[in-house]
């Protein structure tokens, strides 16, 4: 199979990984469509796909390639993300439309780490960074294009929004036709998991970064309306700019590694730090503008970093449960984050305090990390 169309089988995979805030421009127009709940249970709409996410992404990493086949449990995560996803157009019964939400996380938990084990199993080198950039834009690409059909879709029917999941069967044909099932390990490897106490190290710091990062988000359109700065439409542009941000990192991530090495992950930390303290002093849009952007062009180079890293510590036969506990710990992340803002908020109740504290924290990341980065050996981070 020509690497042209294994190349488009899994960028689609990809195109639906962000699937997870499809319906977020839905939330005040379900919250109206069901009065009698109450607005943070209606919350759950959005959130407890993130529950289901973590548990279902670790178990897909640890049995794929081992006692399950890859495209096998492609094909039943797509099915779960495309039935469940769109199911709740066609209900009016709110316990029920969280069932099938969860059911929904568990199918998006089932394709987020398979996305970087398929492309560490079949490309290697420079094209392995290549792709990994690639599958950074077309994953922020998608989030984008979901997320705008959510909205449209939205306008002419509450329930409606959940029907843009249904472009989950166009990667489902993909995925059937056109992707390869990556060769099987030696007899000796086959079935051998080993995952070092770095990779737990590297997932649990990159989950305290989601978590750090998740108030840039949340916040934002209470950062504008508070300040007299815009409106909930204003929120929306600033906000896409994180994901344009992601694309352009994506777009540009295969050079930059190929530059940058192991000064990656210091430079992509560096950029978010910048961006953070955009948004933290900005008194106008396009300075939120401006630092969102930023913040994700710097996201979106340390994720594809940090999987080039895991990909060189683990074998390819470990790199899916690998890949797995670090969507895990990332999505335990953007839970958490909920609970790290009410903490921040006792200490000081400003609205942009929390995003001082990611400034300062992505800061001297960045130092430290480039400081260690000076006293390793570059024949052992430049390994690809």
């Amino acid at each position: 199979m020509s690497k042209k169309k294994v190349t488009f089988a899994i960028m689609s995979v990809f195109f639906i990984a962000m699937g997870v805030g499809t319906i977020t421009p839905a939330i005040q127009n379900i919250a109206e469509a069901f009065p009698h709940i109450n607005f943070s249970t209606i919350l759950l709409v959005s959130t407890l796909p993130s529950l289901f996410i973590i548990p279902s992404t670790a178990l897909a990493g640890v049995v794929a390639g081992n006692q399950v086949r890859y495209r096998t449990l492609l094909i039943v995560g797509i099915l779960l993300f495309t039935v469940a996803g769109a199911a709740p157009a066609f209900m009016n019964d709110f316990a029920t439309i969280l069932i099938a939400r969860a059911f929904f996380g568990i199918g998006l938990g089932v394709i987020m780490p398979l996305g970087n084990a398929m492309i560490l199993n079949l490309f290697d080198g420079q094209e392995r960074a290549n792709m990994l950039g690639l599958s950074g834009l077309v994953m922020n690409l998608g989030g984008i294009v979901l997320q705008l059909l959510g909205g449209i879709l939205c306008s002419i029917k509450w329930n409606y929004a959940f029907l843009a999941h249904l472009l989950g069967v166009i990667s489902l044909v993909m995925v059937i036709f056109m992707l390869p099932e990556p060769e099987k390990q030696k007899e000796e490897d086959k079935g051998k998991i080993s995952i070092p106490f770095s990779v737990y190290l590297a997932s649990i710091l990159f989950g305290i970064a989601m978590m750090l990062n998740y108030p840039l988000l949340v916040n934002m359109s209470t950062i504008i309306i508070t300040d007299n700065l815009g409106d909930a439409a204003s929120a929306g542009i600033v906000l896409s700019m994180f994901t344009v941000g992601g694309m352009l990192a994506g777009a540009i991530f295969g050079k930059l590694y190929q530059k940058a090495t192991r000064f990656t992950i210091p430079i992509g930390l560096a950029i978010m730090a910048i961006g953070a303290g955009f948004v933290y002093y900005a008194n106008n849009l396009m300075l939120l503008t401006f630092g969102m952007t930023l913040v994700g062009i710097g996201f979106g180079i340390v994720m594809p970093a940090v999987m080039m890293i895991i990909g060189m510590i683990v074998s390819p036969a470990s790199f899916a449960a690998a890949s797995g506990i670090l969507m895990a710990f990332m999505n335990l992340g953007g839970f958490v984050s909920t609970y790290y803002i009410a903490f921040l908020s006792n200490i000081n109740s400003a609205i942009r305090f929390p995003i001082f504290v990611a400034m300062v924290a992505y800061g001297i990341s960045a130092v430290v990390y480039a400081l260690t980065q000076l006293k390793t050996p570059p024949s052992i981070t430049q390994k690809v």
